[in-house]
């Protein structure tokens, strides 16, 4: 089975998540696709290389890449495999929005979307398209009821694209495959998960604080001092 780094969706259509899903640009100039997961954090694939993504015709540089992230509500988002974190410095521009987190299954619709080319013989990489998939086996998608040789996948360019179940990502798109070895696109979409380790929420069982220390130490130890016997 020939296999390619998913570097667009083919057979897929104009998505609407463009406030969530953005242009990623590698150190080599390789274009690739990523997701806003935090105000300042973005998950793409990791042979990207990604060193910026392009928000409102912008490039904005990365600061740092890597296989965790703390985001501002507390949160541990950890992504596995063929995936990585970017930081940024700032927040990215208000025109993007962190999407919501969901948990792994194999269960539900499964939506994969990306910036990349929609014909494995045309590279026409830049708009963004998605395509509705179901598990394969498990971080392998396939198209329903699949009919021919092609059908809807991740191609060139849609690396670091995301897949969503039931409407909350869970994964990264990281390369495609096909039975064929001449055909690259038009099978099985691969992805690397994306796991948010919940809050843990602490309400005091009493309802009111106890300290577990004296509120004016020092006091207290004078206080022991005077009354004791010489």
């Amino acid at each position: 089975m020939l296999s390619t780094s998913a570097l667009a969706i083919v057979f897929g259509n104009p998505s609407p998540l463009g406030m969530h899903v953005v242009r990623v640009i590698g150190g080599s100039g390789a274009q690739c696709s990523g997701t806003v997961i935090g105000r300042q954090h973005v998950v793409t694939a990791g042979h990207c290389s990604a060193a910026a993504v392009v928000i409102d015709g912008k490039y904005i540089a990365a600061s740092s890449r890597s296989q965790n992230a703390k985001l501002s509500d507390g949160r541990m988002i950890t992504v596995h495999g063929d995936a990585a974190i970017l930081s940024f410095r700032q927040p990215l521009p208000a025109s993007v929005m962190p999407i919501k987190i969901g948990v792994q299954g194999t269960d539900g619709s499964f939506t994969i979307a990306g910036y990349g080319t929609t014909s494995e013989q045309r590279w026409n990489l830049g708009k963004l398209h998605e395509a509705q998939v179901v598990v394969h086996v498990p971080f392998k998608l396939v198209v329903p009821d699949r009919i021919g040789d092609l059908t809807a996948s991740a191609c060139f360019g849609d690396s670091g694209g995301a897949v969503l179940r039931n409407g909350e990502l869970v994964g990264v798109i990281t390369r495609a495959s096909h039975p064929h070895p001449a055909i690259a696109c038009g099978h099985l979409t691969h992805y690397a998960p994306v796991v948010a380790t919940p809050l843990v929420e602490y309400h005091p069982h009493d309802g009111f604080e106890v300290s577990a220390a004296p509120r004016k130490p020092q006091r207290r130890l004078m206080y022991r001092r005077a009354f004791t016997p010489r």
